[in-house]
C-alpha cells in the first residue's frame, strides 16, 4: 500500500524535545526502511510550527491545522497517513483530515486525556486531547482546524486505560465514551474485554482513526515516557487488538504518540512501536481511497 508517515515533532511547542523527539527517533533509527521492505511505498514528511514566538496552545493548534490539510491530501492521493506525533492532541488535525462522516476513535492510552481547562490541575494541554476531540472543550479553537467536527462520544473505544484524576474520573462516566481499562484486560483477556465494544461500535460506523500512545504499554515492558505507568497492556494484546479491529473496520489511519526515546534505554518501546505500524498496514481491509467527507 501506499503510505504516507506524516511527523509532528513537538511537544507542549518545544520541537523534539521529551515526547517531541519520538517521531524523528522512529524515522532516523528506519522506521520507513522497514515498511518499504514489506512491500509498502513510503513517503515521509514533516509539519512545522511557523517561526517566531511560540505558546503551547496557540502552536499546537497552528500544527492541528497545517496537519490537517497534509493528512486530507495523503487521502486524496489514495496513501495511508500515519501520523508519527510528540503529542496525542495531534489526533485533532489527522481526524479532520481524514473526514469525521462514518469515523469512529479507538484510542489506546494509560491515561483519560478528559479534563478540560476548567478540571485539570497540571495544566497540561495535552491531557485535554479527547475531551477536545469529543467536543467538550476548546471549540473556537477546535473549529478553527480545517474540517474538525467532534466525534461522537458514543463513537469512541478507550482501551487501557489505568489513571484518571477525580474530576477526570467523573466526566469519563458521565460521558459514553466507551472504557476498556487495562483491568478488565487482566481480569479476561484481551478479546473478550475489547470485543463486545468493538461490535456495538461496529453498528454506527464503519472507519475508523486508530490512535496509539506508546505508554498504553505496560511500564515493566520499558518506559515509553516519563508519565509510563505499570499494570498496562503487552505488545501482543495491542496486535491482538489491532487485528481485531481492522477485521471490523477499514482504518482511514493511524498514529502513534507520547514516545520520548530518552526513556527507552533497550529500544524496546520502539522495537513495539514499529510492530504496531507493520500490523497497521497488514490489516486485510485497507483501501487505496478513502471516505474523506467535504
Amino acid at each position: 500500500m501506499k503510505v504516507q508517515v506524516i511527523q509532528v515533532p513537538y511537544d507542549s511547542a518545544h520541537r523534539s524535545l521529551r515526547m517531541g523527539g519520538g517521531p524523528e527517533h522512529f524515522i532516523r533509527e528506519g522506521a520507513a526502511e522497514v515498511l518499504r521492505a514489506q512491500g509498502h511505498e513510503v513517503s515521509v514528511e514533516t509539519v512545522e510550527a511557523s517561526e517566531g514566538f511560540r505558546a503551547e496552545i496557540k502552536t499546537a493548534f497552528e500544527l492541528h491545522r497545517t496537519l490537517s490539510a497534509r493528512v486530507r491530501t495523503a487521502c486524496e492521493q489514495g496513501r495511508f497517513p500515519l501520523v508519527l506525533s510528540g503529542n496525542c492532541n495531534s489526533s485533532l488535525g489527522t481526524v479532520a483530515g481524514v473526514g469525521t462522516e462514518n469515523l469512529g476513535v479507538v484510542w489506546f492510552d494509560a491515561h483519560g486525556d478528559f479534563v478540560t481547562p476548567e478540571t485539570t490541575t497540571s495544566g497540561f494541554l495535552d491531557g485535554t486531547g479527547l475531551a477536545t476531540l469529543t467536543g467538550r472543550c476548546w471549540k473556537t479553537l477546535a473549529s478553527s482546524i480545517p474540517h474538525f467536527f467532534p466525534i461522537a462520544e458514543a463513537n469512541v473505544i478507550h482501551v487501557g486505560v489505568r489513571e484518571r484524576g477525580g474530576d477526570e474520573a467523573v466526566l469519563a462516566e458521565q460521558s459514553a465514551v466507551a472504557v476498556v481499562e487495562a483491568a478488565a484486560v487482566r481480569r479476561q483477556n484481551l478479546q473478550a474485554a475489547l470485543e463486545p465494544a468493538l461490535d456495538a461500535l461496529r453498528a454506527r460506523v464503519g472507519r475508523i482513526y486508530l490512535h496509539i500512545d506508546m505508554d498504553v504499554l505496560d511500564a515493566k515492558i520499558a518506559m515509553a515516557n516519563e508519565y509510563a505507568l505499570f499494570g498496562g497492556l503487552s505488545v501482543e494484546e495491542v496486535l491482538e487488538a489491532i487485528r481485531l479491529i481492522a477485521a471490523r473496520f477499514t482504518i482511514s489511519a493511524g498514529a502513534l504518540a507520547s514516545y520520548d526515546p530518552s526513556f527507552d534505554h533497550q529500544g524496546k518501546i520502539f522495537q513495539a512501536g514499529i510492530r504496531f505500524m507493520q500490523s497497521m498496514m497488514a490489516s486485510p481491509n485497507k483501501q487505496d481511497t478513502f471516505n474523506v467527507d467535504g
